[in-house]
């Protein structure tokens, strides 16, 4: 089993979210909010892309009292 996880394109991502949006709400509303969709599927590309170690905790679980 390999370690590396494939990165996601910003591409990618945006057909993820465009295809359902045209489905669900019309080519129309997808047009419309294409800037929306087009942030989103950065957001969504830059941290499936930079995903924490596996042995990182979360920062909730580390108390200032500890």
């Amino acid at each position: 089993m390999s370690d590396t996880i494939p990165q996601v394109s910003t591409d990618t991502a945006l057909r993820r979210l465009t295809e359902p949006a045209k489905a669900r709400w019309g080519d129309d509303y997808a047009e419309q909010h294409r800037q929306l969709l087009q942030q989103a599927a950065e957001h969504i590309a830059s941290i499936a892309n930079n995903l924490p170690g596996t042995e990182t905790e979360p920062a909730f679980f580390h108390s200032p009292n500890r």
